[in-house]
């Protein structure tokens, strides 16, 4: 028997999406005019691997202009967002602006739950299929990075790279490297 699970809680106080990961057979899901505002919110989703229909309109993470493509990214069985059915343009213009790129999500994947970024002393990043890291190399988010492994990976840059006063080994071979900065 095939049945439509879906979850409505709209128009409430609603500020993060904890708790949803066990709804493993949720297929609709209805969260307009709520408090989330954080679009990051969105990564909780991705374990709901029937979600099919998703409603967040009214939050203020959809005033983000990246908002809805990030949300496609994230959660690629969507069909629908916010009342609009998602386009393959929209997948393809999802993927060009969110693959390869190294974001706190990825970071916290691989990484495992718990692990602060300020107590990392060595990081392996090879073969991630990175295109770019977005600014997320710098003293305030790892101030005791002594290695790092960006190897084979499709960087072609490392502008945006910024003070690591403890690093002493960048390892960037195998990359697409056409300038350091």
């Amino acid at each position: 028997e095939f049945r439509r699970v879906l979850f409505r809680s709209e128009d409430n106080e609603i500020q993060l999406l904890d708790g949803l990961d066990g709804l493993q057979t949720l297929m609709e899901l209805y969260l307009g005019n709520n408090l989330i505002s954080d679009v990051k919110e969105i990564v909780k989703l991705k374990q709901l691997s029937r979600l099919i229909i998703l409603d967040i309109s009214g939050n203020n993470l959809a005033r983000d202009q990246s908002y809805r493509i990030y949300c496609i990214f994230h959660l690629r069985k969507l069909k629908v967002l916010d009342g609009v059915s998602i386009e393959q343009a929209e997948h393809m213009d999802a993927k060009e602006t969110f693959a390869g790129r190294l974001t706190e999500e990825i970071l916290e994947s691989r990484l495992g739950p718990g692990r602060k970024l300020s107590e990392i002393k060595e990081l392996d990043l090879s073969s991630c299929r990175l295109r770019d890291f977005d600014n997320m190399f710098d003293e305030s988010l790892y101030p005791n990075l002594r290695d790092l492994n960006l190897s084979h990976n499709s960087l072609v840059t490392l502008r945006g790279f910024g003070y690591l006063p403890k690093l002493r080994i960048l390892k960037i071979k195998a990359n697409r490297l056409e300038t350091l900065f």
